[in-house]
């Protein structure tokens, strides 16, 4: 018959309990495949391109939200340092707007979702110098199994070369990010 210490117990017990949060950690996470991309278009119009892996062509909860990106030693007006308190994403202002429930994969305008989507808009509906965006949606189906997004911001957007577009994994041509899309599905 074995002897359990304590020492052998807590050690046992340290080890199951680190490997159920590593376990779970694992599985908690969606995938972030390269499904959203933007581009600028030959008007100079400034475009979302949404590509599901669902089989009926659905995304959950499309948004777009540029918030503005500061240094963390950014100085105030007057050249005093600015020591407020960083906002809770709850709080944090954003610009650009956010659907929810289930809608089709599209290309359209950046800040002109479909009229269907009944989109809450926030702030100026254009690309604004000093911010960061993110378009993204999620898996429409209640595993969570994958995220689309791409981040960007204005500068980077007007560095696309015309007939290409941004994705998660760069720049690339409209086709391959078709294909990629396809791919990682």
């Amino acid at each position: 018959m074995r002897v359990w210490t304590s020492t052998t117990m807590r050690v046992c017990l340290a080890s199951a309990l680190s490997g159920a949060v590593v376990l779970s950690a694992a599985g908690c996470s969606p995938a972030l495949h390269p499904l959203a991309a933007v581009y600028v278009d030959q008007e100079g119009t400034a475009h979302a391109l949404l590509r599901p892996c669902d089989d009926d062509g659905r995304v959950h909860a499309p948004r777009l939200r540029g918030s503005v990106v500061r240094a963390a030693d950014e100085a105030t007006s007057d050249g005093a340092q600015d020591t407020a308190p960083e906002a809770s994403p709850a709080e944090e202002p954003w610009t650009g707007w956010d659907t929810r429930g289930l809608h089709e994969g599209a290309d359209f305008p950046l800040f002109e979702p479909p009229a269907g989507w009944a989109a809450e808009v926030r702030g100026p509906q254009t690309l604004q110098p000093g911010y960061s965006y993110e378009l993204a949606f999620s898996d429409p189906h209640d595993d969570h199994a994958y995220n689309g997004s791409v981040t960007f911001d204005p500068g980077q957007l007007a560095g696309v070369p015309a007939g290409e577009v941004l994705t998660l994994q760069g720049t690339m041509t409209r086709r391959a990010f078709e294909d990629l899309a396809r791919k990682v599905c």
